[in-house]
């Protein structure tokens, strides 16, 4: 399944609405405006074929996968295990000290920590 020929980098955030979730998807956004990576959207529970369907499609073209999970329920590693695909690097938004909370604020200082934990993978 997994046919890697080209040097594309395929960013992937849990599906969540915590405050957690809501920065790595702000992070994968930017940094994939930023030219670091095309940045894979999944949307959780409620759309696993297409999400599924989402991820193979991509994983045609990927290099490398980098998952960002937003706490320890780890939503997204979910998705990637119903669409058979392992992710090459992972980072958890709490374990960089952001603590969940079940809201979608975070402050710029906040996003600044996972933008360069992130961008700390070598992508």
């Amino acid at each position: 399944m997994e046919n890697r020929s080209k040097e594309i980098v395929c960013i992937t955030t849990c599906p969540g609405a915590s405050n957690v979730s809501m920065m790595a998807y702000k992070a994968a956004s930017i940094l994939a405006k930023e030219g670091y990576g095309t940045f894979v959207r999944i949307a959780g529970e409620k759309a696993r074929e297409k999400d599924t369907a989402r991820l193979r499609e991509a994983n045609k073209t990927a290099a490398k996968w980098i998952l960002v999970n937003g706490c320890q329920k780890k939503c997204g590693f979910e998705a990637f295990s119903i669409a058979g695909i392992h992710p090459d690097k992972h980072i958890l938004v709490t374990d960089l000290g952001i603590q969940r909370e079940n809201k979608t604020e975070f402050t710029q200082e906040e996003l600044a920590i996972v933008l360069e934990a992130i961008k700390k993978l070598q992508i």
